[in-house]
């Protein structure tokens, strides 16, 4: 137009954001490569009815609610010829063409397996569950990781841990525990009292029926933190890297004054708000209980200023967290 110049620049670049509701299954068949399916009827072509791969994916699949996709993934592997390294070579050759899974599944549920799993996903902001029907692997792994949960079941075929994933994963970070939940198809544990609470007390869970609901006993990973609290640091974590690498490589420049530092400050901010509304973050009377302390720039040495680098930008919150027992003491009186 003659009179009027109009111009837009467009900086809606999108920045790639970890997933958190993929479950891959680690299928150990045959060799397959990683493919991501939306029904079970689309696994068949691929893994027939007859191998555990199918069975899992048939768990995972109907849950209610469940995941829009499941990624799948085979490693030949003989238990009595390979060792659980031969596992991890596998994983280790996915990850270098394809992180966007979440959650690991595998079909092997033998204690090495188990154990080398949990070893190589204790370095990754990723869940990784398994379901045993040996008690004493849940005592031996006690304390050790924060990426592992266990669910001890009598019918370990019946893939509690799997199914359990499945019906978390597509609810969102922050408004549920993985206590209480029922995963569809899978029959109470033939456990008593007494081999239920060993099982809890070594922070790992079984399935069970409580006042005629059927349920998971204990949303906890093994190093005995509960699994929502696991869930929403790696989201934390993630969401505040791509928060403030957006600002970085879409602005022009964040220049390093306060009100460029402030700028990063909005964007943790942001997130947190966002963790809030979640669930993730508590509050007091609607306020959220979080608070950011970032540096003043007159405070930073000026070769931290030089190399670009902005340090020490603290935040803290307090987590919402869950109610999930409750003592209640009464008294009757005439």
């Amino acid at each position: 137009m003659r009179y009027v110049d109009v111009q837009i620049t467009r900086e809606t670049k999108p920045i790639s954001e970890k997933g958190f509701g993929l479950p891959l299954i680690l299928g150990t068949t045959k060799a397959a490569p990683y493919k991501v399916y939306r029904e079970i009827e689309d696994v068949v072509t691929d893994h027939a009815i007859d191998t555990r791969e199918y069975k899992m994916a048939q768990r995972m699949f109907g849950q209610e609610p469940r995941p829009q996709e499941i990624a799948v993934y085979g490693v030949p592997y003989a238990v009595l010829v390979d060792g659980p390294d031969a596992l991890i070579t596998g994983l280790n050759e996915l990850m270098k063409v394809n992180k966007d899974f979440y959650f690991l599944t595998c079909v092997e549920q033998g204690d090495e397996e188990i154990t080398a799993l949990a070893e190589w996903i204790s370095t990754s902001d990723r869940l990784y569950g398994a379901t045993t029907a040996n008690v004493e692997l849940a005592e031996t792994l006690r304390g050790q990781y924060d990426n592992l949960f266990l669910v001890v079941h009598d019918k370990p075929e019946t893939y509690v841990a799997e199914g359990l994933i499945a019906t978390c994963a597509p609810r969102m970070i922050g408004s549920f525990t993985w206590t209480f939940k029922n995963v569809k198809g899978v029959p109470a544990v033939g456990f008593d009292n007494t081999e239920i609470n060993a099982i809890e007390e070594a922070n790992a869970s079984t399935y069970i029926e409580e006042a005629g609901i059927l349920m998971n006993s204990h949303g906890v990973v093994t190093s005995g933190e509960y699994i929502d609290i696991i869930q929403a640091t790696h989201f934390l974590k993630a969401r505040m890297a791509e928060s403030v690498f957006r600002l970085l490589a879409l602005k022009e420049k964040v220049p390093y004054t306060d009100a460029g530092i402030a700028l990063v400050v909005a964007e943790i901010e942001g997130v947190l708000n966002l963790a809030f509304k979640m669930g993730i973050v508590a509050d007091e009377e609607g306020i959220p209980m979080f608070s950011i302390t970032p540096p003043r720039r007159k405070d930073i040495p000026k070769n931290t200023i030089a190399k670009r680098v902005l340090p020490d930008v603290r935040w803290t919150c307090v987590v919402a967290g869950a109610i999930e027992n409750v003592e209640i003491r009464g008294v009757l009186t005439l």
